[in-house]
């Protein structure tokens, strides 16, 4: 009969797609997570995986199986939390970048209610990549901005929201003049491209061919925006969750008719410490629902 181990190396070989990926995950050999699969396959009597290619990827019965395999871990997981199964008992750090700190703040007071004996500390960083301090296990939670780059293992994400980049301008200085034109002869405020906004931005930029003069790299969205009140020049950056700019008459906000001009926000979590951090998981997934509802 398969163990609860087998389904948690499936989980990660459907996350990461290939029996490599996974392995880093489960600490294992790629050849024992194969095994694995192989004697899961035989146990349900069922083909889990379409090994024809040279990537490995779910066939039908696999993807029947993987919300219910995840279902299977969350229930297992919250059983060895407590006897009652809902009494979590321990301590997480959870970081986050600076602007969605009081959403996580948010959720962080909620948790601490349903959960008094689980110790909730955020970490407030404003550079580096959080994924990898949650890989190396200095956090065991972080609340970032997902990259291009592939997952790094050991790590799982949960998609939460979206934050659309805009163009921001002095709305006195710039007019009625469009953003090409405010770009080529205004300075640029632009994110630093080592953070993961910053790098998106970059390419949506060159995607879309848009060109700029003098530029100034700036590692604070605030400080930008502060900037453009001061008609220093003109920026693009992500409309964050808390940002009301687009009600300060001293500013001119413009979309881009692009769908993917946007960064995602979301939960990176230390799989060994899932078990814990997945009661702040569901709290922000409900929280995010919560202001959804408010919003209709």
């Amino acid at each position: 009969m398969s163990s609860i181990r087998f389904f948690r190396t499936f989980v990660a070989v459907a996350r990461s797609g290939s029996f490599a990926a996974a392995s880093e995950r489960v600490s294992l050999t790629p050849a024992a997570v194969s095994l694995q699969m192989r004697a899961l396959e035989d146990d349900l009597g069922v083909t889990l995986f379409d090994r024809s290619g040279k990537i490995v990827s779910l066939s039908e019965g696999g993807h029947r199986l993987l919300p219910r395999a995840e279902q299977l871990l969350a229930v297992y997981d919250d059983l060895r939390d407590g006897p009652g199964g809902d009494e979590l008992v321990g301590s997480i750090d959870v970081g986050s970048v600076g602007t969605s700190m009081a959403f996580l703040a948010r959720a962080v007071l909620t948790l601490r209610d349903s959960h008094p004996k689980l110790n909730v500390q955020p970490v407030i960083s404003f550079s580096g990549d959080l994924s990898l301090r949650v890989r190396a296990g200095e956090l065991d939670a972080a609340l970032a901005v997902k990259n291009a780059h592939k997952l790094p293992s050991g790590t799982q994400w949960t998609p939460l929201y979206t934050e659309p980049f805009v163009f921001i301008a002095n709305r006195q200085a710039a007019g009625k003049a469009d953003v090409a034109g405010l770009m080529a002869r205004r300075l640029f405020l632009r994110p630093s491209r080592d953070t993961h906004t910053g790098a998106l931005i970059d390419a949506f930029m060159r995607r879309n061919h848009l060109k700029f003069g003098e530029y100034l790299e700036i590692n604070s969205l605030r400080t930008m925006v502060e900037l453009v009140h001061q008609d220093v020049g003109v920026t693009i950056v992500p409309l964050t969750r808390a940002a009301h700019w687009e009600e300060d008459p001293r500013l001119r906000v413009t979309y881009f008719d692009d769908p993917s001009a946007q960064r995602t926000v979301g939960l990176f979590e230390n799989e060994a410490r899932s078990h814990l951090t997945s009661a702040l998981r569901r709290v922000l997934l409900a929280t995010i629902e919560q202001d959804a509802q408010l919003r209709r």
